[in-house]
């Protein structure tokens, strides 16, 4: 908002009006009482946004006493002086508040943006044509009033009058007002000083020529309007065509130049100032245009420098990466890669450069044969490759592949690997531990459950000893439960990995396998063209069978299952979505129900369960080379799980043809 206007600035404004008023009243002709041009517009404009809105009329009251003073004092009639100050008083207050409503965000209308603008300039072309002409009918009825001659180009005059005073002194004014407020950046490929002088010396004189001789050419001054605004800031090039305009009016109004021919007075004057603005409007449109392209010069370099240092950034995050990283062309050539890349290379490659080295370790990853892939190992995953080295040891390497999109329209591929020997090595083990152990205890664990069962059944009616054995019997079936839970993730974490092409949808697909597990109302909706992925058939069935088994689990009371089953390309990956209209999880915990063992307070209270099921999930789908991941939902809307698995390529199945544990639905 702009501030109220301090006095001495007010009092400046009102000077500068009565010394362009005084310079208008001169140019009346003689037997006329009405001037033909009226710079002091302008001021009275710029006075007004240089304003308060809030305190316009500390702009308008004084504007009507000056102009009515001045006028008066220099021959007009009181009543035509009355009407002429009413009508410039007008004109101001109706300019001003149609441009502060058009464009709020141009410095005195409220903002800081600049008249250099093609939109600003042209609001301010039409507020000034609106306002003014609104006071040239104000004035024409004071002329009639007075008794003065009224002709049909009377108010054309005297509106013309007005409005060039506006788009001359204001515009020109308005860019002054904004080179002492605000930092005003150079041109790009701007001109010199003595570029400068020479422009000034060459154009005055050339419009001095121009109009001292009676041929039709001085439209060439545009020519030099064009260079000022080209090569200098906006507003010196606007204060030069400005000059420009207003030598070639002065010699008109002396009768010199192609504008002298013409007979009547006021058409003369009026084919002038149309030249002048003429002018101006050049200088002010190019200039425009000059600032636009700095502005998108210097936002295009800004941006250059803005990606030279976000590619160094990046340059040095996959540097200081311990995963490998190579980038490949569309031809297979390596283009990129990082330091941890190559040291991987090395280490497998007798290749005494990095190049070489590279392209023998992008050979190996990209044919991996069965000897070398995780089929043949119960605890390497879908993406893992097992290179064997000279001195017998084998690397294992986990790899991932993801298209990368091109405007060339050939895509290149990333490769990204990372190496886990130690971490694969040590798998085994534990998980044959887990698994003997989970599978052992299944056999004393039986004979518990039915050795109470049977003591149940003996007992007679309403024995005491009834609800402990009772109680035995639920724990033991519990612990039924939570042995097959451990024996699952323990398959799930180790066991033996096949890869090939499994179909989501569809007869025999994995959501028809686990259909079963729905109730007779329960509905489960699906497209029937979901993608397909490559990944293990037996580990895929038990991910969604828990998933949708939890959603069957967990439904709301009384009301049967929805759930709704969405997958999409993207990239080498599918995306799967599982959304269900169950009693949902707390933000607080959708971080925390992947942790083995883990059940919200609420859960625990209504529904029984040993905490495995998601746990399970979580690491079927990273031995994919995928995350998943519990969506936030609005209180009340359900549950939705989303995660990643490799998309099928048409054609390739990885499968050792070696027997596996059974993970059961």
């Amino acid at each position: 908002m702009t501030r109220a206007l301090s006095p001495a600035r007010a009092v400046a404004f009102a000077a500068a009006y009565v010394v362009l008023t005084l310079v208008g009243r001169a140019t009346a002709i003689e037997g006329q009482v009405v001037s033909l041009v009226w710079p002091g517009s302008g001021v009275a404009f710029l006075w007004l946004l240089a304003e308060s809105p809030r305190h316009v009329l500390r702009v308008l009251a004084p504007l009507l006493v000056l102009h009515f003073g001045v006028v008066v004092a220099t021959g007009v009639s009181p009543l035509l002086g009355l009407f002429g100050a009413v009508s410039v008083t007008l004109q101001t207050a109706v300019a001003g508040l149609l441009l502060r409503r058009w464009c709020p965000t141009m410095l005195g209308a409220g903002g800081t943006q600049s008249i250099r603008s093609p939109r600003n300039l042209a609001a301010t072309a039409g507020a000034a044509a609106v306002g003014c002409a609104l006071g040239a009918v104000v004035g024409t009825l004071g002329l009639w009033l007075d008794g003065a001659t009224v002709e049909a180009l009377t108010p054309v005059a005297w509106f013309a009058r007005h409005v060039v005073g506006v788009l001359t002194v204001g515009a020109v004014g308005h860019l002054a007002w904004e080179w002492h407020t605000q930092p005003i950046p150079a041109r790009t490929h701007g001109g010199s000083r003595t570029e400068l002088v020479l422009l000034w010396v060459l154009s005055v004189a050339s419009t001095a020529l121009l109009f001292v001789q009676p041929y039709p050419v001085v439209f060439l001054v545009i020519g030099f309007a064009v260079w000022s605004a080209a090569r200098f800031r906006t507003f010196p090039a606007a204060l030069h065509c400005l000059v420009l305009g207003g030598i070639a009016l002065v010699l008109s109004l002396t009768g010199h130049g192609p504008f002298a021919s013409i007979e009547d007075p006021v058409a003369e004057v009026l084919v002038s100032q149309l030249f002048m603005v003429a002018v101006l409007l050049t200088g002010l449109a190019v200039g425009a245009l000059g600032d636009r392209v700095d502005e998108l010069y210097a936002a295009a370099t800004a941006a250059r420098a803005d990606a030279a240092e976000k590619a160094e950034l990046l340059g040095e995050m996959t540097e200081s990466m311990d995963e490998g990283l190579v980038v490949l062309d569309p031809d297979g050539r390596v283009e990129r890669s990082n330091g941890a890349s190559r040291r991987l290379a090395h280490r497998v490659s007798t290749a005494t450069t990095d190049a070489d080295a590279l392209s023998e370790l992008v050979g190996l990853l990209s044919d991996p044969a069965p000897s070398r892939t995780g089929a043949v190992r119960a605890e390497l995953g879908v993406g893992d490759v097992v290179i064997a080295l000279p001195s017998g040891e084998e690397v294992v390497l986990a790899v991932s592949r993801a298209t990368l999109s091109r405007s060339s329209g050939s895509p290149g591929v990333l490769l990204v690997m990372r190496e886990v020997t130690e971490h694969r090595s040590g798998l085994r083990p534990l998980a044959g531990f887990a698994s003997t152990a989970a599978h052992d205890l299944r056999g004393p664990l039986s004979a518990i459950r039915s050795w109470l069962s049977l003591a149940v059944d003996d007992l007679e009616p309403g024995s005491e000893a009834a609800e402990p054995l009772r109680r035995a019997e639920r724990a033991s079936e519990q612990m039924g439960e939570l042995i097959g839970d451990l024996l699952e993730h323990a398959l799930a974490e180790s066991g033996e990995i096949a890869a090939r092409e499994v179909s989501i949808t569809g007869s025999g697909g994995v959501l028809d396998q686990v259909s079963g597990l729905l109730g007779p109302e329960d509905v489960l909706e699906a497209d029937p063209d979901l993608p397909s992925v490559r990944a293990d058939p037996v580990a895929v069935r038990q991910l969604f069978g828990n998933l949708i088994g939890n959603a069957v689990k967990y439904a709301r009371p009384g009301e049967p299952a929805t759930i709704t089953v969405r997958a999409r390309r993207q990239g080498s990956r599918v995306v799967v979505e599982v959304e269900d209209h169950g009693v949902g999880v707390d933000d607080s915990e959708r971080a925390l129900i992947f942790q083995r063992f883990h059940r919200s307070g609420a859960v625990r209270a209504h529904f029984r369960g040993t905490g495995m099921g998601l746990s399970i999930c979580q690491t079927i789908v990273q031995r994919h080379g995928g995350t998943i991941e519990c969506l936030a939902t609005p209180p009340g809307s359900g549950t939705v799980f989303r995660f990643d698995l490799p998309a099928a390529e048409p054609g390739r199945e990885v499968s050792t043809g070696l027997s596996r544990g059974t993970i059961p639905p």
